[in-house]
C-alpha cells in the first residue's frame, strides 16, 4: 500500500501558499519566483495523482478537495497578475500617448520641422547640452556628417535622409525620389579650414560643379570686385555648371560658419541619364496626348521620343534669352514658363476750348504682359521653322521659369532631320494661330484682354454693390421660395380670372340671343 497524502505534504503546500500567494509578477525577478511556484505546484499535482490511484474512497475525496483548493488559489493568483499587467500596459500606453501629444505640441513651425522646444529644466542640464552637439540630435548635423563620409560607405537610409532634404529645395522638387537618393550618395561636403577655402570658385575658371548652401551665405562678386548678390541658406549657386563647362562669370566666396555642399556635373549628368532610360516610355505616352502631333506620321513621333532629353528648372531660371544661339526645340512637361511682353498703350481724350478748337491729351502707359506656357506647350521652334524665310540665327524672345519646371527637348539638327518642309509649315501655322504675328495684332490682343478684365471687374463690382455677397445663402433660398409661391398664386388667379371671363362672355351671348328671339 502506498502512503496516504499525509500531513507533511499538507504543511509544505500551506507554507508555499503563504510565501508565494501574494506575489506581484510585474518585474523579471518576481516572474522568476512565479515560475518557481508554478513548477512546485505542478510537481505536487503529479505526485498527488500517482498517490491517488491506490487510495480509499474517503482519502480520494479529501485529496481531491485539497487539490481543488490548490487549483483555485493558483487561478486567483494568475487572474490578479493578469489584471495588474493589463492596468500597467494601459498606464504605459496612456503615458506614451500623452508624451507624443506633448512632443507634437512643442514642435516649432520652422522650415522642415527640424527644431523642437524642450522644457527649460531639460535644456539646463549639462548632459542634455552635450547631447545636443551630437549628430543624432540635430538633422542638420546628421546630413553634414553623411556628406562628409565617403560615397561608397553611405547606406540606403543615409541616402534617403539627404534625398528628403533635397526634395525641399528648388530645382529638386520635381525629381523622383530614386534620383534624389542617387544624388544623396554623391553630394560632398566642402571643408573650410583656411582662408583660401573660403573662395569657392574664381572668375574665368572652368565650371565643373554646383554649390548648395546648406547653412550660411555665399557672396557673388564681379570681376571688378563689386558685390552683385548674396545667396542664403537652402539656395543653390552655379547652376549652369551642371550643363556646360563654360567659364565662371563671377567669383563666389563664403564664411567659416557656412556649410556648403558640392554636386559635380559628371555625377549629375550620370543620374540624369539613368533617369532618362527609366522615364522615356512615360514621355512617349505624354507626347501622344498632345493633339498637335496627331497629324504627323507615327514613326516621326516615335523617333522624336527616342531622342528626347530633359531639363529641370528652378524658379526664375532662364530657358533662353534674346540673342542666344538657336539650339533646341522644347516641350513643357511640368510647371509654368513665361514670356514677358512690354507694350506701350496710348489713350487719347479731347474736349472743346473754343469755337472749333479742341484740346487733345494722350496718356501712354507701359504694361508688361506675361504670356504663360503650361504643360504640353511647345517652345523654341519659331526660329527653326522660319530660318529659310527670315534667316534668324539667334533667339528673338526670352523665356523664364515662373516655378519649378521640367522641359523635354531635342537638338535643332535632329528637329530638322525628323520634320520635313511640310511638317515645318504646320509648326508655322501653329505659331501664327497662338501668337500675334505683328505689333499691331499684339496691341489689339492686349487691349481686348484688358477690356475683358474691365468687364469682369464691372460684373464683380455690380454684384458686390447689389449686396449679393453679403446675403446668406439660407435667406436667398427663403426669399426664392417665397417669391415662387407668390408667382404660383398669381398664375392660379390669372387662370381663374380667364375662366370667369369666359363664363361671363358666354352668359352675355346667351342673353343677347334670347332678347333677339323674343
Amino acid at each position: 500500500m502506498y502512503e496516504t497524502f499525509g500531513e507533511k505534504e499538507e504543511k509544505e503546500l500551506h507554507e508555499m501558499r503563504r510565501r508565494f500567494g501574494k506575489l506581484r509578477f510585474e518585474t523579471d525577478h518576481n516572474i522568476e519566483k512565479s515560475k518557481l511556484m508554478n513548477t512546485y505546484i505542478e510537481q505536487t499535482k503529479q505526485d498527488a495523482r500517482s498517490v491517488l490511484l491506490n487510495q480509499t474512497p474517503q482519502s480520494k475525496m479529501n485529496l481531491n478537495l485539497q487539490m481543488s483548493r490548490l487549483q483555485t488559489n493558483t487561478s486567483i493568483l494568475d487572474t490578479n497578475s493578469a489584471k495588474r499587467n493589463i492596468l500597467s500596459k494601459r498606464t504605459t500606453t496612456n503615458n506614451r500617448n500623452f508624451s507624443a501629444r506633448t512632443l507634437t505640441n512643442r514642435i516649432t513651425s520652422l522650415p522642415n520641422n527640424y527644431f523642437f522646444n524642450f522644457p527649460k529644466w531639460m535644456e539646463e542640464r549639462q548632459d542634455f547640452q552635450k547631447w545636443k552637439q551630437h549628430e543624432d540630435f540635430d538633422i542638420h548635423l546628421k546630413i553634414v556628417s553623411i556628406c562628409k563620409s565617403e560615397s561608397f560607405r553611405r547606406d540606403d537610409g543615409q541616402k534617403t535622409i539627404v534625398a528628403l532634404y533635397l526634395q525641399t529645395l528648388s530645382l529638386f522638387k520635381l525629381m523622383p525620389l530614386e534620383m534624389l537618393k542617387e544624388l544623396g550618395g554623391r553630394l560632398t561636403y566642402i571643408e573650410l579650414k583656411t582662408e583660401n577655402d573660403l573662395t569657392l570658385c574664381r572668375y574665368g575658371e572652368k565650371g565643373e560643379c554646383m554649390f548648395i548652401i546648406f547653412k550660411g551665405k555665399v557672396d557673388v562678386i564681379s570681376s571688378d570686385g563689386k558685390l552683385l548678390k548674396v545667396f542664403g541658406s537652402n539656395e543653390h549657386v552655379g547652376r549652369s555648371a551642371l550643363e556646360t563647362d563654360a567659364p565662371r562669370n563671377a567669383t563666389l566666396t563664403t564664411t567659416f560658419e557656412s556649410h556648403i555642399l558640392k554636386l559635380q556635373r559628371w555625377d549629375f549628368q550620370q543620374c540624369l541619364n539613368n533617369l532618362f532610360k527609366i522615364e522615356r516610355p512615360k514621355w512617349k505616352k505624354f507626347v501622344e496626348t498632345i493633339h498637335f502631333f496627331d497629324s504627323f506620321h507615327p514613326h516621326k513621333i516615335e523617333r522624336m521620343c527616342d531622342e528626347l532629353k530633359g531639363r529641370f528648372m528652378s524658379t526664375k531660371d532662364c530657358l533662353y534669352k534674346a540673342g542666344d544661339q538657336v539650339d533646341n526645340f522644347y516641350i513643357v512637361k511640368n510647371g509654368t514658363l513665361v514670356k514677358n511682353v512690354v507694350v506701350d498703350l496710348e489713350e487719347s481724350n479731347r474736349w472743346p476750348i473754343g469755337a472749333k478748337e479742341w484740346e487733345k491729351k494722350t496718356i501712354t502707359t507701359c504694361q508688361r504682359i506675361p504670356l504663360q506656357y503650361k504643360a504640353q506647350s511647345l517652345l523654341g521652334y519659331y526660329e527653326i521653322v522660319t530660318f529659310e524665310q527670315l534667316q534668324l540665327k539667334k533667339r528673338t524672345e526670352t523665356i523664364d521659369a515662373a516655378e519649378d519646371s521640367f522641359v523635354l527637348f531635342i537638338p535643332k539638327t535632329l528637329f530638322t532631320e525628323i520634320f520635313d518642309a511640310d511638317d515645318q509649315k504646320k509648326f508655322r501655322d501653329l505659331y501664327t494661330k497662338l501668337h500675334p504675328t505683328s505689333f499691331e495684332l499684339l496691341i489689339s490682343k492686349v487691349k481686348s484682354e484688358e477690356l475683358k478684365k474691365k468687364q469682369e471687374f464691372q460684373i464683380i463690382n455690380k454684384a458686390i454693390t447689389d449686396g449679393l455677397i453679403s446675403v446668406p445663402q439660407h435667406l436667398l433660398e427663403k426669399k426664392f421660395s417665397k417669391y415662387s409661391k407668390v408667382f404660383d398664386n398669381a398664375k392660379t388667379k390669372l387662370k381663374q380670372f380667364k375662366q370667369s371671363r369666359e363664363i361671363i362672355k358666354r352668359e352675355k351671348r346667351t342673353k343677347n340671343m334670347i332678347s333677339i328671339y323674343e
